[in-house]
């Protein structure tokens, strides 16, 4: 709490006198939003418990994973290592519109050691944006912004999965079953310091599944997890392919792309995928001895 304090007054006694650019970042409980930074992520506040900003700390990543829960809105203050800091208004939205956000240098409103952008970095943007001739950091719209490395490491991301899509399964008997819905795990691949799981989605019953959510957890062995009291799952740095509704008689595949981790053999991967407005929720168990050994 301590280091809270001192933080935000870092920021307001060296940035208080200069205008502030803020956007807005929208969430929701059971869909992840996701912040790509230009910058790994060194630090996250958020204004309010509803709120909660997930990133790794041990090895810091440009992405973040945002999620909120009912309540008024609130503000969150991100720091990335290049001393830039990130100011947001976030909200909670019941059912998000937008899932990924693009964030770029010219949308911080300072930088720690009291660096701006440089007014000819301003003026060979200001064909495409509004800016300013004082020193305040030029404003881009969080929604339009799009930068180079994001959509190059998307587009990398995209092409592997189609690639894991395309493979046989690796993994025929490992799966969890309710009332004709089907989680089952296909392949879990190492590829460029990632883990890739796929996974096979498949619903043999006569009624269209509404997902609500299809989350990943680490539990620990033979200990029942009460998913609705999870602030935020263990989060994924893409998802490919993930449906909004398994339809009746019909299947999908879906790959989730993790930076490499492992787990000791007191835990296990546990998915869990529950329907909107109904009860059959599947849970499939993965050995850590699978995710410590991927194919």
């Amino acid at each position: 709490m301590k280091n809270c304090i001192l933080l935000f007054l870092t920021f307001f006694i060296s940035y208080s006198q200069e205008r502030t650019v803020t956007d807005t970042i929208y969430g929701t409980e059971n869909k992840n939003t996701t912040l790509f930074f230009p910058s790994p992520i060194k630090k996250a506040i958020t204004g309010s418990e509803n709120f909660v900003f997930g990133y790794d700390e041990e090895n810091p990543s440009s992405i973040g994973i945002f999620k909120a829960s009912a309540g008024q809105e609130s503000n969150m203050l991100v720091i990335t290592e290049n001393g830039n800091i990130f100011s947001f208004v976030v909200r909670y939205q019941n059912d998000i519109k937008k899932a990924n956000y693009f964030i770029s240098n010219a949308m911080a409103v300072g930088n720690e050691k009291g660096n701006f952008i440089k007014k000819s970095e301003k003026e060979n943007r200001s064909t495409a944006t509004n800016t300013t001739t004082d020193n305040t950091v030029a404003p881009i719209s969080v929604n339009d912004y799009e930068q180079d490395y994001a959509t190059d490491s998307i587009a990398n991301y995209k092409n592997i999965c189609r690639k894991e899509i395309e493979k046989a399964p690796f993994y025929n008997r490992i799966y969890g079953a309710k009332d004709n819905i089907m989680v089952k795990l296909k392949s879990i691949s190492y590829i460029k310091n990632d883990l890739y799981f796929t996974l096979i989605l498949k619903n043999d019953s006569p009624l269209d599944y509404d997902i609500n959510y299809l989350n990943i957890y680490i539990n620990s062995k033979n200990k029942k997890r009460n998913t609705t009291s999870q602030t935020i799952n263990y989060q994924y740095k893409f998802a490919y392919n993930l449906p909004q509704k398994l339809y009746a008689g019909k299947t999908s595949e879906v790959v989730f792309v993790y930076s490499k981790f492992s787990i000791n053999e007191k835990k296990i991967l546990l998915v869990e995928m529950a329907e909107v407005n109904g009860e059959r929720t599947v849970t499939l168990e993965i050995p850590n001895s699978l995710i410590n050994n991927p194919k």
